[in-house]
């Protein structure tokens, strides 16, 4: 067999309501558990009778989170119940200590629980280290309901950024000769056409809705893995994202930020933007900077400062803010009201 021709391993959930019965005790009877309050409620009863080492978590810096993994005693698995942040801690608990892992999103906001690497953060900076697969992948609809809709709804900008991702590698192949696969931005592009025609079904957080957005992450990832690296998905959309994460030095929704950057990046692009825009309305989610918890001045501020951050952000990939140099206080404000949020 020729390995090298292999379907790359992804994690694939399993879809349904009270998955988590359907563990094994065993991981249940002798458990750390990396989850946050919300959550927790929802499960806690699945654990009844036992005492799992738990840990609310609050934070993924990479020192905290180095703590906090030495600090747990034998166990049988590692669950991670919860948001981005509880499944990566678990994950990263999972690969220092080789445990069976289970994960339960309990909101489908970010991707975090369909890839092998585990977002840590340094500073104002995320970077990604290790690699670990879940034994058991619960995409439970009945956890996933109780969550304000918003956090699903938001689910939709890690594939969104699919738009403003490919514009980026297309450009970046005609310049610069950049290694490009016609047939992975074809699948790419067909991801795309997938959610915008899903925007009722994920909308209303249905259950199908759901596993709509789900498979959408599992396509995602299998793509870029594929191809080696996030070129398929992740572009200037995440760039403007972290560019204000570190001007800032807050945290905010994921999805609806990287909803903003690709209205912002989709608009500096040249791109039509109609798509975008009706599809957000249509999904019900709002990514406007006063629904995202940001001020139009510092929307303005990260746009002028794009130049600067991608230079210095060295293992970024060539997008639109490379190409174009630094993006003046007239062209910011052009991109803000060509994306309709002045």
């Amino acid at each position: 067999m020729d390995l090298s021709k292999q379907e790359p391993r992804v994690a694939r959930p399993s879809y349904g309501r009270d998955l988590l019965r359907s563990v094994p005790a065993a991981y249940r009877a002798q458990a750390i558990v990396l989850t946050q309050p919300e959550p927790w409620e929802l499960v806690a009863p699945v654990f009844s009778g036992h005492a799992p080492q738990l840990h609310m978590v609050e934070t993924m810096e990479h020192a905290r989170v180095r703590e906090v993994t030495q600090g747990f005693e034998r166990a049988r698995a590692v669950w991670g119940v919860g948001g981005g942040s509880a499944l990566d801690h678990a994950k990263y608990v999972a690969w220092q200590t080789g445990l069976p892992l289970v994960l339960v999103p309990s909101i489908l906001s970010v991707d975090a629980g369909f890839t092998k690497a585990i977002g840590v953060r340094e500073g104002s900076r995320v970077r990604y280290v290790g690699e670990v697969y879940p034994e058991h992948f619960l995409v439970d609809f009945g956890v996933l309901e109780a969550a304000p809709p918003l956090l699903n709804r938001a689910g939709v900008g890690d594939i969104l950024s699919i738009f403003t991702a490919l514009w980026d590698w297309r450009e970046a192949h005609a310049r610069l000769g950049e290694r490009y696969d016609a047939a992975i931005a074809a699948e790419a592009e067909g991801l795309l056409g997938r959610l915008l025609s899903g925007a009722d079904a994920i909308g209303r957080v249905s259950d199908a809705g759901l596993e709509l957005l789900a498979e959408l992450y599992v396509g995602e990832v299998l793509l870029c893995e594929r191809f080696g690296n996030a070129r398929p998905e992740e572009g200037s959309e995440h760039y403007v994202a972290y560019c204000i994460e570190h001007l800032t030095e807050r945290h905010y929704l994921h999805g609806a930020l990287v909803g903003l950057g690709v209205l912002l990046a989709g608009a500096y692009q040249g791109q039509d933007l109609r798509p975008v825009k009706d599809f957000l309305r249509a999904v019900q989610l709002d990514c406007s900077p006063r629904a995202v918890g940001l001020s139009t001045d510092e929307v303005l501020r990260a746009l002028m400062a794009m130049g600067d951050y991608v230079r210095q952000e060295s293992q970024l990939l060539p997008g639109v803010f490379h190409f174009r140099g630094g993006v003046t206080e007239s062209d910011a404000r052009d991109v803000m009201a060509e994306a309709g949020i002045i």
